[in-house]
């Protein structure tokens, strides 16, 4: 009886240190490369988190959850990264959303945002070639 206790204590322990902590975007300690879509009517907003480490987690403010995605490759993310810091400084600072929006922003020691979708206005085309980019290395991950 004793060793039965004993081994189900030692395998609760094993299986409590294997849970992964929850992701958290505050407390992020490495560059990200945040782009998503937001607004209609119900004001639903799908945020793509790509993480230096090549992590990529999905979440939609209507559910509150952070879904991570598959990782990806080394390869993969450094052209991620290069191509994002290839983008020049001043097509940033946009901030031109509609009803339906969009937004690219670059987290690495300074913020870098553009939020765009009204009528009329055309985001920068290095900040537009770079959302679709982005949104085609996620777009796959299960």
């Amino acid at each position: 009886m004793k060793i039965c206790f004993t081994i189900t204590l030692l395998l609760g322990t094993v299986l409590f240190s294997c849970q992964q902590s929850a992701f958290n975007p505050d407390t992020i300690a490495q560059d990200y490369i945040t782009f998503g879509k937001g607004g209609g009517m119900a004001n639903q907003v799908d945020t793509y988190y790509i993480l230096r480490n090549g992590k990529v987690y999905h979440h939609n403010n209507l559910t509150s959850e952070y879904e991570r995605l598959d990782r990806l490759d080394k390869s993969a993310r450094t052209e991620c990264f290069e191509q994002a810091q290839a983008i020049p400084v001043t097509n940033f600072g946009c901030n031109e959303p509609g009803n339906i929006y969009y937004f690219l922003s670059i987290h690495t020691d300074t913020l870098l945002t553009c939020t765009w979708g009204s009528n009329g206005f055309t985001p920068p085309a290095e900040i537009d070639s770079f959302y679709q980019y982005a949104h085609q290395l996620t777009k796959n991950k299960p």
